[in-house]
């Protein structure tokens, strides 16, 4: 199966959401950080205000709160820089390729790069509608559009992930 696609910003952010959505962690942290942030900000209050409780309670529901409004926006910044050092700064275009056989995974970037993979680097397998992710590791991914993929390339692949992905944790 080879398949070239043009990797866009909507796409890198659609496999980084796929792959978010793994981890309880990354999915909630702005909530529990706000959670923290509510809880000690209450309990502060409802001390003395010229207590010593109220002084580092206080100081932590500031601290939390602070955490949950800047993660959101430190997110979006690492997000955007991931995606600018995919590419070279002086190539303009996004193409890339990946083409699976039973012996390898070929991905590259046209004249810039190109990886190889045997089938047992391969440790996980995520797919959904926008996005296909092969793991390589707990946070390394090949990532493609599944939305370019034809009716028979998709066959193709879910054939190859069955054969060759073995589960087991990255």
């Amino acid at each position: 199966m080879q398949l070239s696609y043009t990797l866009s910003y909507a796409d890198w952010k659609a496999a980084l959401r796929l792959n978010r959505r793994k981890k309880f962690f990354r999915r909630f942290n702005v909530l529990i950080w706000l959670m923290v942030a509510v809880v000690c900000l209450t309990i502060a209050f409802t001390f003395n205000i010229q207590s010593e409780l109220f002084a580092q309670f206080f100081a932590l529901g500031i601290a939390s709160l602070v955490i949950s409004i800047t993660s959101p926006l430190a997110r979006v910044y690492v997000d955007h820089r991931g995606y600018r050092r995919l590419f070279s700064p002086t190539r303009k275009d996004r193409n890339c390729y990946i083409n699976m056989d039973d012996d390898r995974i070929l991905s590259g970037l046209p004249g810039v790069s190109e990886e190889k993979y045997f089938w047992n680097a391969i440790v996980g397998f995520a797919q959904d509608k926008k996005m296909t992710l092969l793991y390589l590791d707990k946070d390394k991914f090949l990532l493609f559009p599944t939305y370019a993929l034809s009716p028979e390339q998709r066959a193709e692949l879910n054939d190859l992930v069955a054969r060759y992905v073995v589960k087991r944790k990255p």
